[in-house]
């Protein structure tokens, strides 16, 4: 199997558990199970802390890895089987046998547990990128394939699972995704090779490579207009159930829906952003895709129907796609860059302060759904409060507009991906 499909595969598998507990896990605990939504925050704002520690701590320890199978495969083994026990546990809450606070405490606990491995398997899976891809083209190929089957991944567990939980319950639809998922990562781990020369250099002191990290002013500007970019994108899913219930008074079905729009537009566009990347370079796509995200934030306040809010899905999902594929190639130019400084490859250590810049966009989320009850009375789905749908609305639109303004201020400032640039030209 070649690299760059095994790649997407395994992309694909860690997407089906990991998009539907970012999407769903919200609903779930407050709308379906009754938690209140200052608990549920609490439990968020606790989740970010743990996450706080375990990134940095994980890709450091996957760059410092040496053995025969490479630096990532081997975490990813061992961090699989416990990934998937845990997204099955955070949906199948024993009701008759937990009462009352234990609500929270079983909610808090089981989601330590999943962020504990897919923080694991998420930052040796994306470190293997800027290792197994090193040219712009072989890149450009493989991120095309890694998202196009991360939509399909996003159409299945967030767009079709309304109505897997309808018709299997939440227990079964994450059985049923986890298994999908565990087999398509075990397909990637078997089809892949990591290169030995990766494993060569010694790897820096734990100081000096966070300190090089940080210090890369380029991964800085970078890394926060992807946190509030992930914080928009991940605050359209989470909030689309509400939205489609409360705003537009829909149910699962519309939902299901709603969230096609946004992938059946996105899917497609892969392509349209990987020509536009050649012809406007890739700073300049990456700004008109989120020029077109922040567009698509706002038009979301206005629909009152399915009919009306679908041409927004459609606008977002354009928009969501060139995100998507154009981020990780500016990425792996900062990567490059530093490699060509410091003489070692630190994709571990880079992925995971990524990765933990990214998380604070689950604080961010949290405090979001905490000013629904100052602001809106909303204080779960058996306490909507007097105005649920001025909340949703608010909730689906206003933070997330305000965010990708804030993106598209720092990608301005990104120094490198311009039309007619040396790679590598600006300042790490």
């Amino acid at each position: 199997m070649p690299a760059h499909i095994a790649y997407a595969l395994g992309a694909l598998g860690l997407t089906l558990p990991g998009q539907t507990f970012g999407t769903y896990l919200a609903f779930y605990y407050l709308d379906h199970l009754g938690l209140a939504a200052s608990a549920f925050a609490l439990a968020r704002l606790i989740f970010s802390v743990w996450d706080a520690v375990n990134d940095p701590l994980f890709g450091y320890l996957s760059d410092r890895t040496r053995t025969p199978w490479g630096r990532r495969r081997p975490w990813l083994f061992v961090g699989l089987p416990f990934l998937l026990l845990a997204f099955y546990l955070t949906f199948s809450f024993p009701g008759p046998f937990l009462q009352g606070p234990a609500l929270f405490w079983y909610c808090l606990g089981v989601i330590l547990f999943f962020e504990t491995f897919a923080a694991l398997t998420w930052v040796n899976h994306a470190a293997l990128f800027p290792e197994l891809f090193r040219g712009q083209k072989e890149r450009a190929q493989a991120n095309a394939w890694r998202q196009g089957f991360y939509f399909v991944g996003l159409a299945v567990s967030i767009a079709l699972t309304p109505l897997v939980y309808t018709a299997l319950g939440f227990s079964g639809m994450a059985l049923l995704y986890g298994a999908i998922g565990g087999v398509l990562v075990l397909l990637f781990l078997l089809a892949i090779r990591e290169d030995p020369k990766a494993q060569e250099a010694e790897p820096l002191p734990f100081l000096p490579a966070f300190r090089y990290t940080l210090g890369n002013q380029a991964f800085w500007i970078y890394s926060l207009a992807a946190l509030f970019l992930l914080f928009a994108v991940g605050l359209f899913g989470a909030a689309m159930p509400f939205y489609a219930k409360y705003a537009l008074g829909l149910g699962p079905e519309a939902t299901s829906l709603l969230f096609a729009s946004v992938l059946l537009s996105a899917l497609p566009s892969v392509l349209l952003w990987a020509r536009l990347a050649g012809t406007l370079g890739s700073k300049g796509a990456w700004l008109l895709a989120i020029f077109l995200s922040a567009l698509g934030a706002l038009l979301l306040f206005l629909p009152r129907t399915l009919l009306e809010a679908l041409p927004v899905g459609l606008l977002i999902g354009v928009g969501f796609g060139g995100v998507l594929v154009l981020g990780d190639i500016l990425l792996a130019k900062v990567i490059d860059r530093d490699a060509e400084v410091t003489g070692r490859r630190r994709e571990g250590v880079y992925y995971s302060v990524y990765g933990f810049i990214n998380r604070l966009s689950g604080p961010l989320q949290a405090l979001s759904f905490a000013l629904l009850t100052p602001l809106f009375g909303y204080v779960s789905g058996e306490v909507p409060g007097p105005r649920p749908e001025a909340a949703f609305r608010f909730l689906m639109a206003g933070p997330p507009f305000l965010a990708t303004l804030l993106a598209l201020a720092l990608a301005f400032r990104f120094p490198y991906g311009a039309k007619g640039r040396m790679p590598g030209a600006g300042s790490s």
